[in-house]
């Protein structure tokens, strides 16, 4: 047999298997009108018909708004579609610098980075900071990102697996950790699929105490919490009690990319 067909059964087998387990992802086909937002039309096997979308992460449908399609356009006109380049080589606007320290000053942090998604600035912000620090522990919220939890393993470092949002174990695995080891906690502000918040100030209390340093994501609450949109943080005032935050543009902002902001 060539590698070809070899691969080509290998392949319809994990298939077919995926349907057997009711696990064959069929993807739904919604066209979606900024007039009508949120009302897409689908298509069924009965035909196209009008459904009112609940998922999606236009949570202002600020996506659908003329200010922000303006926006976009006037932008267009201006410097064309996309970067033109890497930022390392061409690729690193005004434009990039002026939102950085935007996202830097929305936080309170001393600076700030673009990614090009939420989950990959998750997973290099994490992977990263905890590669570069040997001895480096981190604590982490059982109900964290996939993102978040990639960026811990590509890390390599010794993690501790905290109870979502359980304080009291918080804290026993922080006693227990060698006081010496640098050490991070790493949360959420709002888990969406389980739709509950973080105890943040109480999370950084316990991290002060133990001298660790919080990450906290914030990609659910971004343009949603706080007078300025900053997050639940900013909202319950503790924003300058946090080391380290991410957030996206994807949600509630309505485009793409992510960023880190810290200290």
């Amino acid at each position: 047999m060539t590698s070809a067909s070899l691969f080509d059964s290998a392949c319809a087998a994990r298939l077919a298997a995926l349907e057997v387990e009711n696990r064959y992802r069929v993807f739904a086909r919604l066209e979606k009108s900024a007039a009508r937002f949120p009302v897409f039309r689908a298509d069924t096997a009965d035909g196209p018909r009008d459904v009112v979308v609940w998922a999606s992460n236009d949570y202002l449908a600020m996506g659908c708004s003329s200010v922000v399609r303006d926006a976009v356009m006037a932008a267009l006109g201006e410097s064309g579609a996309g970067a033109g380049g890497t930022r390392n080589i061409a690729g690193s606007h005004g434009v990039h610098a002026a939102l950085e320290a935007e996202l830097a000053d929305l936080h309170g942090q001393a600076a700030a980075l673009l990614f090009t998604s939420g989950y990959v600035a998750n997973e290099a912000a994490l992977s990263t900071l905890l590669a570069a620090c040997p001895g480096a522990v981190v604590f982490s919220d059982e109900k964290n990102h996939a993102s978040m939890i990639q960026g811990m393993r590509r890390s390599g470092c010794a993690k501790r697996i905290w109870r979502h949002n359980d304080l009291d174990h918080l804290a026993a695995l922080l006693a227990a950790a060698d006081p010496a080891a640098p050490k991070i906690v790493a949360f959420e502000s709002v888990y969406s699929m389980e739709g509950d918040i973080a105890p943040i100030a109480e999370i950084c209390t316990l991290a002060r105490r133990f001298g660790a340093l919080t990450y906290l994501d914030e990609v659910h609450a971004v343009g949603m919490y706080g007078p300025r949109g900053g997050g639940v943080a900013e909202r319950n005032g503790v924003a300058d009690q946090v080391d380290s935050v991410e957030g996206t543009f994807g949600k509630a902002y309505r485009l793409v990319g992510g960023y880190i902001a810290g200290r």
